[in-house]
């Protein structure tokens, strides 16, 4: 698998199957055929019966609180991992690369703060590895893609054009192709653009291929006829992940319906589960923003300026069924719940940060042809950035929100895998 991020540029708020599994004759689900099309209707009884459920096992954590500064990170924005297990990740408040061996040792670091040539700004990251290990490296501070090829040859380069959107999400085609989301946003004394997003594919040096989907723009951000912000939390968004040999699986996360689509652009498989919509109440409302004030307090922020910020927030009716997909072993697909604020444990809510936990630690697994499998828990505060053969590399913070690497084995797959 290739590594996956979500990033947006603006204030965001932003195991399965292996061979037979257990019980599948037991799968209580129906499949249809729709004009070319299956239909996979799930129910919410899952496939795993007892002790087939994969588990997870911590295999290393790289990272220091104090000590020796080749492990301490600022804020990781991004995780690679090369095809001989090298990790590199890209900090984005130290605005540089760091390599790791596959075994966790320290290598080297790449790149420093500034605008010339292999220096990065500060909005760096993700981290994507293409064909023949070879780094892309968005950075929308510098608007350029940064390019570094393994063969020790200078880094290259392309520009991030803003004309047609800001850059969203970043993703990388089984083939090696670069994937991308540009989000239309209507900024204040602007011409308005559509309301649609584009999801692209582009070469290496930033000509778009092709154009694979373009869906609706997502309400979470906008601005106002006064010019200012407005944020509408929990808001439905457009979802995609890269799936299978080069496939796109697409959704609107108000409702789990899943749309997923071969590498030749055309509908294969509509999966869904019954969810059930979860109002937001006024005690989740009242949670958010008094953790919200409480951080930019924390942050120093002004009084006067932290009201301006807090009334730029508004809360959308309910909750999203979900909040993001990625792609996991042997074709199948994990899909993350999304953190009712009222809905915590009395520590969770101790540490909870709006900004990098609005996804809960319970992630529905679906299996190879859409069938609903179980539930599998990641670790408390750990955000899984990519899957690669049997391990889960991601982002681990502490009760100080110290972010760690964190590597996770998949216990329980296929001798395939």
């Amino acid at each position: 698998m290739r590594s996956t991020w979500l990033w947006i540029p603006v204030l965001a708020f932003a195991a399965a199957c292996g061979g037979e599994a257990g019980g599948a004759a037991d799968w209580a689900g129906t499949i249809e055929d729709s004009a070319g099309v299956q239909l996979v209707r799930n129910t919410l009884t899952p496939l795993w019966g007892a002790g087939d459920a994969w588990t997870l096992e911590e295999v290393m954590t790289i990272g220091e609180a104090a000590g020796d500064p080749d492990y301490q990170f600022g804020q990781i924005a991004g995780i690679g991992v090369t095809s001989d297990g090298q990790i590199v990740l890209v900090d984005q408040q130290a605005q540089h690369l760091k390599f790791f061996s596959a075994e966790g040792v320290y290598e080297r670091t790449v790149g420093q703060a500034g605008s010339g040539p292999g220096e990065f700004g500060p909005g760096v990251g993700p981290v994507l590895v293409g064909r023949g290990d070879t780094l892309i490296v968005p950075d929308l501070g510098n608007q350029r893609v940064n390019v570094l090829v393994a063969d020790g040859s200078e880094p290259a380069s392309f520009r991030m054009s803003f004309e047609r959107g800001i850059p969203a999400r970043w993703d990388m085609m089984e083939n090696g192709d670069l994937v991308y989301q540009l989000r239309a946003l209507n900024l204040p004394n602007t011409e308005q653009r559509d309301t649609v997003d584009l999801i692209v594919t582009a070469t290496y040096t930033g000509e778009i291929v092709d154009t694979l989907m373009t869906p609706k723009r997502g309400e979470s951000f906008s601005f106002g006829e006064d010019g200012q912000p407005k944020r509408l939390v929990f808001a439905p968004e457009p979802v995609w992940s890269v799936v299978g040999e080069d496939g796109l699986c697409f959704a609107v996360n108000d409702v789990f319906r899943l749309s997923i689509y071969d590498e030749a652009g055309d509908l294969k498989r509509v999966v869904s589960i019954p969810a059930e919509r979860k109002p937001v109440t006024e005690a989740d409302v009242d949670f958010f923003m008094e953790t919200v004030k409480r951080l930019l307090a924390e942050q120093g922020v002004p009084q006067q300026q932290s009201e301006i910020v807090l009334s730029t927030f508004n809360f959308a009716d309910y909750f999203p069924a979900f909040l993001q997909m990625m792609p996991g072993p042997e074709g199948s697909l994990w899909v993350q719940r999304v953190q009712e604020p009222t809905g915590m444990t009395a520590e969770e809510r101790e540490n909870w940060n709006p900004l990098l936990d609005l996804g809960a630690s319970a992630w529905d697994v679906l299996d190879s042809e859409g069938r609903y499998l179980g539930v599998v828990d990641m670790p408390h505060r750990f955000q899984p950035v990519t899957f690669e053969g049997d391990l889960i590399y991601g982002i681990w913070r502490d009760e100080f929100d110290v972010q760690y690497v964190r590597v996770l084995k998949i216990a329980g797959l296929g001798p395939g895998a």
